[in-house]
């Protein structure tokens, strides 16, 4: 169902402390148990001024469907190369052309 499509997969914080996560990109495989994911890693964190660290490199990532708050499909033209995080409110989101921005956390929650 997902497989090939762009897509944004938020983790479940385990513990109180933890940073959000979020896996933006291609998806490889979708089973009852994972997705693989080729993209990038963004994490909610107050040490950078905008309010999230992104991986500069591309990688792929194997994430058990457990661990999975929500997944949001993104348009197939979406660069992920290109993401633009801003604000909204205390919202931190990067924008999607034609469509709502993708959540990615709060700010001061990392």
């Amino acid at each position: 169902m997902l497989k090939d499509k762009i897509i944004r997969v938020r983790l479940i914080k385990s513990y109180q402390q933890q940073r959000p996560l979020s896996f933006v990109g291609k998806c490889l495989i979708f089973s009852d148990s994972w997705v693989a994911v080729q993209g990038r890693v963004i994490m909610v964190t107050r040490t950078n001024k905008s309010g999230v660290q992104i991986d500069e490199k591309l990688s792929q990532h194997v994430i058990p469907r457990d661990n999975i708050e929500s997944i949001r499909v993104l348009p197939d033209d979406f660069d992920i190369n290109n993401m633009t995080v801003t604000t909204e409110g205390q919202q931190l989101v990067f924008t999607v052309n034609g469509q709502q921005p993708c959540f990615i956390g709060e700010i001061g929650e990392g």
